[in-house]
């Protein structure tokens, strides 16, 4: 009597239950981390285009405008200013009065200056001291004094403004630059633990968490702004409140492109594991005759 030796079965070796669940709480875990440190990464990115120069000194020109009433002071010293420039020597400066910020103009530049010539200059000139050198430039009460809300105007002025200055931006890019390197890691590590097409899906499915609640930010940001700007507000804060809808675009467009790029490794890595499943599924074999 031949002796049939039982079905083989494979057999789970005892060690790979843990394994399997130590592989998927370090999945866990990397992708928790590289979550945190995406929004850092989004944080710190937006914070830096802020900074830039171009940027900086489109809010700070419009913010100067502003607090300096601009307007009303050339309206009142321009023809002072024309006359300190006609009776000023060579190589002699000539300021208008009463502006908040000492900008020194020469009096051979100021000489049949139009008015909006001289608007543009001085906001020019103000902003790009006050990107050099923050707002201790600015003697105005908003500017200066002692304990201030930060969403008032001298709070705005004072921490907002003076945020935007290139030393901010230089140290912006250092900590934006090795952010996205620990995250490039992490990302990787994260591709590591996981199998096959998962790879991709799992690195979108985090960079898409991650970058979704940045743009729900920026456009609640941008709706409460614009609500707030149309109430009954005085002209100064009104002016802060628009220049913060046009800042809120920052995230919403960040935002965007990095939800974008985690649906895109999302839905790849989708679709290929489906794609992949489906091939290797093995096929009902046929009954021979």
């Amino acid at each position: 009597m031949a002796y049939d030796p039982p079905p083989y079965r494979a057999r789970t070796s005892p060690d790979a239950q843990p394994s399997a669940l130590g592989r998927n709480a370090g999945k866990w875990s990397v992708g928790f981390v590289l979550f945190v440190a995406l929004l850092a990464l989004l944080t710190s990115l937006q914070l830096f285009q802020l900074t830039a120069e171009g940027a900086a000194d489109r809010t700070l020109r419009r913010s100067v405008a502003a607090l300096t009433e601009i307007d009303p002071l050339l309206e009142r010293g321009y023809d002072d200013l024309q006359l300190q420039a006609q009776n000023a020597g060579p190589g002699e400066t000539v300021e208008l009065r009463d502006f908040p910020i000492s900008v020194p103009l020469p009096g051979s530049d100021v000489r049949g200056m139009s008015k909006q010539q001289l608007r543009d200059v001085l906001l020019d000139r103000s902003a790009n001291v006050m990107y050099s050198h923050g707002t201790a430039p600015l003697r105005s009460p908003a500017a200066k004094g002692g304990s201030v809300g930060r969403f008032s105007v001298a709070g705005l002025t004072q921490h907002g403004l003076g945020f935007l200055r290139n030393r901010n931006h230089d140290i912006l890019a250092v900590t934006t630059f090795a952010l996205a390197a620990l995250c490039i890691v992490l990302a990787v590590t994260l591709a590591a633990l996981c199998r096959g097409f998962g790879r991709l899906a799992s690195v979108g499915a985090v960079v898409g968490a991650a970058s979704i609640p940045v743009v729900l930010g920026g456009i609640g940001a941008r709706f409460y702004l614009r609500v707030a700007s149309d109430s009954d507000t005085e002209f100064i804060q009104r002016e802060f409140l628009e220049i913060g809808q046009g800042l809120a675009w920052i995230p919403i467009r960040d935002g965007a492109a990095f939800t974008i790029l985690g649906l895109v490794f999302l839905t790849t890595g989708v679709v290929c594991a489906v794609w992949a499943d489906r091939r290797g599924a093995p096929r009902p074999s046929v009954a021979r005759p």
